[in-house]
């Protein structure tokens, strides 16, 4: 299987980080609240996945290499689409604001990631009142600035901020630097970031 950028995994229980550095003490502590970790973009080497977990704090945050066998189970964003129901009772802006956001996405393949996804793939509660909603939104066909600019027009009237990434075979990027409609883009590739043109990503 492909395992993508923000694809959260669901480790086996006797699944064990690979590091080339000291884990933190709070890594254990986190995964034994919540077996999950988020794949990073980068390449993949010697058949190892990288991915990165989340602590408590902002700041919490460590990459390590896992093994395909440690994982039970491999969420996609674009899956955690029909999670958001069940969350509704939690009280948070930026969950609340996914029903609003589903129709603006309604004809792409898209899904929550950071926080958000977080807690609905696991179910443990890391949204906050102050937290925003990120979301990925994958591109099947060509998206031109004009539509890029009229969704970023639309989210500005979300409750909460909500920072898209656009996702395509050649790397990601931000819809609101997009919409700008700029001469080159950042683009977020597994090799590092790199500046391109915009009529490189058509």
């Amino acid at each position: 299987m492909e395992y993508i950028a923000h694809d959260l995994l669901q480790l086996k229980e006797e699944a064990k980080l690979i590091s080339y550095t000291p884990i933190p003490e709070w890594v254990e502590y986190s995964l034994a609240k919540a077996p999950f970790v988020v794949v990073r973009r980068a390449v993949q080497r010697d058949k190892l996945i990288p991915i990165g977990v989340r602590g408590e704090r902002r700041n919490q945050r460590f990459g390590a290499f896992l093994s395909e066998e440690a994982i039970k189970q491999t969420i996609r964003p674009e899956n955690l689409v029909s999670f958001f129901q069940n969350a509704q009772s939690r009280n948070m802006p930026a969950i609340r604001a996914l029903e609003e956001v589903a129709i603006i996405f309604e004809k792409f393949a898209w899904g929550p990631t950071g926080s958000v996804g977080f807690e609905l793939a696991s179910g443990e509660e890391v949204v906050t009142t102050t937290s925003d909603l990120d979301v990925l939104i994958r591109l099947s066909s060509y998206l031109s600035v004009k539509q890029a600019e009229m969704i970023v027009s639309k989210l500005k009237r979300c409750p909460v901020s909500v920072d898209v990434q656009v996702e395509t075979e050649k790397g990601a990027f931000s819809l609101a630097e997009y919409a700008k409609g700029e001469e080159t883009l950042l683009l977020r590739t597994v090799y590092g970031p790199a500046l391109v043109k915009l009529n490189q990503l058509a």
